[in-house]
């Protein structure tokens, strides 16, 4: 069943690698290097997101029509309504900032309104519960499970698109939680879906041809946040803490530079240099300092499913990742935006 996945995998992409000039130059949103905070040397197509949505969508078709695989993919209309849905939506802002560049507070109170609506529409999106392995009790969140469920994913979406700094870090990092879903079985005709159109993503990324943008960014993080959450409450494949550690990394770095720009007085959504990916690149280069992160983010996955004590694990994400800060946050001057 796989190769049949695979092989119309790759006949819809075909078109894609024969015309991938074409088609991104009629598309025509690009990241124009600025040489202080995008340093890459040429214009290059946010065609992320786009990729991602053609082939979801198309591959989901195939599913139906071709009878691709026995999963059930979604138990009701509202159900396949909020997942699509929410693609869409997450897409089209994500399309518009790339091209206009909207304002954080603005993306911060679209995204906001697209939550409460999906989550309206399917209850199952709504996390009412906290039920950690190392506490008998389960937390109910009640009165507040709206308010939490909302946060969550707007922190995720904003921490992915910070991640987002280097080519191959991103999408790597997504590449590796769509593996550990497709391991635990949560979801798995998306997951496997989702990887591949990712390994193509960073053949496309790694020659500098293809950034993800905020459209590809807003999607996957969605696309995390919607299996996660549905895995968590209606099947138990996966425990609040396992959640933590898998997304921590990117969320630690995001929580950093909103503090060190607070205190500065500057606008915690104000873009700069300052993230511990662009740190390790003053040292070495892009490529190493991908390589470093994504080798920790790894390891502490590695500790938290081998190791027995899952607290210690948790602990140790906040250990490697400030020991990488502490060694590479003198490497030399950052540039300021």
């Amino acid at each position: 069943m796989h190769e049949k996945m695979i092989l119309i995998f790759i006949i819809i992409n075909l078109p894609v690698l024969a015309f991938y000039n074409n088609i991104v130059n009629k598309f025509a949103i690009f990241d124009i290097a600025d040489g202080v905070r995008k340093i890459h040397k040429k214009k290059i197509p946010l065609f992320g997101g786009t990729l991602i949505i053609y082939n979801i969508f198309v591959l989901t078709l195939c599913k139906y029509f071709l009878n691709l695989n026995s999963e059930v993919l979604f138990l009701n209309t509202r159900e396949l309504t909020s997942f699509f849905g929410g693609i869409i939506l997450f897409y089209f802002v994500g399309i518009y900032d790339d091209k206009f560049n909207l304002s954080a507070i603005k993306k911060l109170s679209l995204n906001f309104f697209i939550i409460i609506f999906l989550i309206l529409l399917d209850d199952n999106l709504v996390i009412k519960e906290l039920s950690f392995s190392f506490f008998e009790n389960k937390i109910q969140l009640k009165n507040v499970s709206y308010f939490f469920t909302i946060l969550c994913i707007l922190l995720l979406i904003n921490a992915l698109n910070m991640f987002d700094g280097i080519n191959l870090q991103a999408a790597s990092y997504c590449l590796l939680i769509f593996l550990i879903f497709i391991f635990k079985d949560m979801y798995h005709f998306h997951s496997l879906n989702l990887v591949m159109i990712l390994i193509l993503f960073l053949f496309f990324n790694y020659n500098n041809k293809i950034f993800l943008g905020d459209s590809g960014t807003q999607i996957l993080a969605f696309l995390i946040s919607y299996i996660l959450i549905k895995s968590y409450n209606l099947d138990g494949k996966i425990m609040p803490e396992e959640i933590f550690v898998i997304l921590s990394f990117p969320g630690i770095d995001m929580f950093r530079l909103f503090l060190s720009r607070i205190l500065v007085n500057k606008n915690p959504f104000k873009a700069d240099r300052n993230h511990l990916h662009h740190l390790i690149e003053l040292k070495y280069n892009q490529t190493l300092a991908f390589l470093i992160i994504f080798f920790v983010i790894c390891i502490n996955i590695l500790f938290f499913y081998f190791f027995s004590n899952k607290l210690y694990s948790i602990l140790t994400i906040f250990l490697s990742y400030f020991t990488l800060f502490l060694i590479f946050k003198n490497n030399g001057k950052v540039k300021k935006i």
